[in-house]
């Protein structure tokens, strides 16, 4: 005799019980859940909203913004450097042009005093002629060329209105002619002048009308 035999004795099949725990309503209609008719009578069920959560900050950024700070920082110093680079050269080039240009009026006064001697000796040798007095003529000639090349040119004072800014009176000479009075009458050493500045003044006799 099998197990389920010994159990239901007389060899019938188990029987299995079933409990319907669905209610109705006298009328044969369902009567749902508790929690089924509160979702039903409250209605349909809103989301509710999603909050984002706010992401924390990126580490990079604060490193990014270092960075940009420093490189302007190093620009303005670039741009400081570049403007003081420009104000030292063009120092430079003023004073380079202060040196060349105090050289050369140095030179030239040099050149114009050989000059001076050379043009007395002219003087003193009066209409005489030789080998002597070419000589000093085309040296003379040779040192008047390069005074010109150093820029300087002759102050024209004589016949003029006797200038001060551009001449020396050395004497006073009496005239007669009212036309002559204070006009220099004589130069006695040329003066010359680099562009605007005198190089040196002319030293000169100027006229001077005689009283009666």
């Amino acid at each position: 005799m099998s197990d389920e035999q010994r159990v239901n004795g007389n060899g019938a099949e188990p029987q299995v019980k079933v409990h319907d725990r669905r209610r109705f309503t006298p009328e044969g209609e369902p009567i749902a859940d508790d929690d089924e008719a509160t979702v039903s009578a409250s209605g349909p069920v809103e989301a509710a909203p999603v909050i984002e959560a706010e992401a924390p900050p990126d580490p990079r950024d604060a490193t990014i913004g270092q960075q940009t700070a420093r490189i302007d920082e190093l620009m303005r110093g670039l741009a400081t450097l570049v403007e003081e680079g420009k104000a030292v050269r063009a120092r430079m080039e003023r004073e380079k042009a202060r040196v060349m240009e105090a050289n050369r009026t140095q030179l030239a006064q040099v050149l114009l005093e050989a000059v001076d001697d050379l043009e007395r000796a002219l003087a003193a040798a009066g209409d005489a002629t030789g080998p002597l007095v070419d000589g000093v003529r085309l040296t003379l000639a040779s040192l008047e060329k390069k005074v010109a090349e150093l820029g300087a040119v002759r102050i024209c004072v004589l016949g003029q209105r006797f200038d001060p800014h551009v001449a020396e009176a050395i004497d006073l000479v009496p005239v007669s002619d009212g036309a002559q009075d204070d006009v220099v009458v004589q130069e006695v050493r040329a003066g010359y002048r680099i562009g605007d500045r005198v190089l040196r003044p002319a030293r000169v006799r100027v006229g001077r009308i005689a009283q009666a």
